[in-house]
């Protein structure tokens, strides 16, 4: 559902050069990622970590008790406390049946949202214009720690977004060939020539750089937090710390799971009157150029 930066322009794909999902392959795609997203919270409650759905996936618990029905992801967010000890327990234990990807850790294709992959299916979207990254994921957006002094924020802030833009950049420009040939959008077109001018790193160095830039204040008691990876940015992202990291439950498909208890104004600084459904003219349809869901096997962690 989310759509931001490259997704923006993406959504102008020429259909002809992709397929939209039909309702069958989504019911398939939703048992699959509702596994998944039980797997995260076992291992969440198990090791004592915070979670919490955001987007999409929590507008989902709140407006359908479920998945939204034309929705084909997961959105989770965790401090990046928790992240870094959830990266190591998924890694350690659990790699038979997932992989975790980030910029710093292990490649990322260029993305700076790391992404929970599950191992053994396919499924690449409109966005995925790298041939190996093609798994069924979750995003988990990572909540980072904001600086309190004033001057140190700002410039922490101007610091991401100018980051994600070139990042931005970048990667069309990386796959300027997919996009100039998929889209007549004018905003990919001047991204790619912007994007040819940070040409001099890889795409993954340049994600590497970004993420260490959001990353930057280590202070897991700072006032505020925020998500830079996400839609509203660094700035409209601000929240106070207890608005996303204290917790409460809501049902999602039959199972209680994770929302912040700031949830209803978070949403409504992001997505206005979240409850209400919007016209199937202004849905995001699901494009994907690949999917093979033949080879995922339940087995629960």
């Amino acid at each position: 559902m989310r759509l931001h930066s490259i997704g923006k322009s993406a959504a102008k794909m020429k259909e002809s050069d992709l397929k939209v999902l039909n309702s069958e392959q989504l019911d398939g795609i939703h048992k699959i990622m509702f596994d998944m997203l039980s797997d995260i919270d076992s291992v969440c409650r198990k090791y004592g970590l915070r979670y919490i759905l955001i987007g999409g996936t929590a507008i989902g618990a709140l407006r359908h008790k479920g998945f939204i029905p034309w929705d084909d992801d997961i959105d989770i967010a965790m401090p990046r406390k928790d992240y870094n000890r959830f990266y190591n327990i998924i890694t350690k234990k659990y790699s038979y049946k997932y992989t975790l990807t980030d910029a710093i850790h292990k490649n990322n294709y260029g993305k700076v949202i790391p992404k929970l992959r599950l191992n053994g299916t396919v499924y690449r979207t409109f966005l995925d214009v790298d041939p190996k990254d093609a798994e069924i994921n979750a995003d988990v957006f990572v909540i980072e720690n904001i600086f309190d002094n004033l001057i140190l924020r700002q410039l922490h802030g101007v610091a991401c977004l100018a980051m994600g833009f070139a990042l931005s950049c970048r990667r069309i420009y990386e796959s300027r060939s997919f996009f100039l040939k998929n889209s007549d959008d004018i905003e990919i077109r001047i991204r790619s020539f912007i994007g040819m001018f940070f040409s001099f790193a890889s795409l993954s160095k340049w994600a590497e750089w970004t993420e260490r830039c959001y990353s930057l204040c280590k202070n897991d008691d700072s006032e505020y937090i925020s998500i830079p990876s996400d839609g509203p940015h660094y700035f409209r992202g601000l929240r106070k710390r207890g608005e996303l990291c204290r917790l409460t439950e809501k049902e999602f498909e039959g199972k209680k799971f994770y929302l912040p208890v700031g949830y209803d104004k978070y949403l409504k600084s992001i997505y206005k009157d979240y409850m209400k459904i919007p016209s199937e003219e202004n849905r995001v349809r699901s494009y994907y150029s690949k999917l093979d869901l033949g080879k995922y096997q339940q087995r629960s962690i």
